[in-house]
């Protein structure tokens, strides 16, 4: 087995990852409000949805793909729909309660919240039609998969790319934290309603890609 087929995995799941996008937002904001772990953890909900992404590409599962493509309008409406109702939701909340208890509590966090956080960053992932793309796009420029690729070189490859999105994810929740303690109360809020404003914008920029421009994806 070829190690640098895993690399190239790697490679390939941080550049999918690394794009800022509504999960990078809510990263941020959980990070600053809740600690690195809380953070973390919203990422990886968006490195599962990004793998399953991968794993329909890599083996090819074409009736899952053509689901996902045959309905990407219908997709990209309900995934935006809740980022709209997400982003409100978040805008229109007081965190530094929260946020003081949070600091108080010493990064503690709910298992019930975390699940929430974890099926949320899933859920916007795959809601969002440009990720099937996005894989079928890098998989194609790297060279990494054809029709004659052994299945075990493509279970390598697909580890590869959950592990360079985990890794994208730790990295930003990590720099994130590195500054938390410098930001206060007026910070958060400010923060709060940013990351609502932008979480909204995305969800209106998904809706308006799939409504009017479904024939260039």
């Amino acid at each position: 087995m070829d190690i640098a087929i895993l690399y190239r995995g790697i490679i390939i799941g941080f550049l999918a990852a690394c794009p800022i996008g509504a999960v990078a937002v809510l990263c941020v904001q959980k990070t600053i409000q809740k600690g690195f772990w809380q953070g973390f953890l919203m990422g990886i909900g968006s490195a599962f949805g990004d793998f399953f992404y991968a794993l329909v590409t890599g083996f090819s599962l074409s009736f899952i793909s053509n689901f996902f493509v045959n309905h990407r309008v219908l997709i990209g409406i309900i995934g935006g729909i809740l980022m709209l109702g997400l982003g409100f939701n978040i805008f229109s909340k007081n965190p530094v309660k929260q946020w003081k208890e949070n600091k108080k509590m010493n990064n503690s966090f709910s298992k019930l919240k975390v699940l929430g956080d974890f099926a949320a960053s899933f859920g916007l992932t795959i809601s969002n039609p440009l990720t099937i793309l996005s894989f079928g796009v890098l998989f194609t420029a790297s060279g990494a998969i054809s029709t004659e690729t052994p299945p075990l070189e493509t279970s390598f490859l697909l580890l590869g790319v959950i592990i360079g999105a985990v890794v994208w994810w730790a990295f930003l929740a990590f720099v994130v934290n590195i500054f938390r303690d410098k930001i206060g109360p007026r910070h958060i809020m400010w923060i709060n309603k940013i990351t609502g404003v932008c979480v909204m914008l995305f969800g209106t920029s998904v809706i308006i890609m799939v409504t009017f421009f479904n024939d260039k994806l």
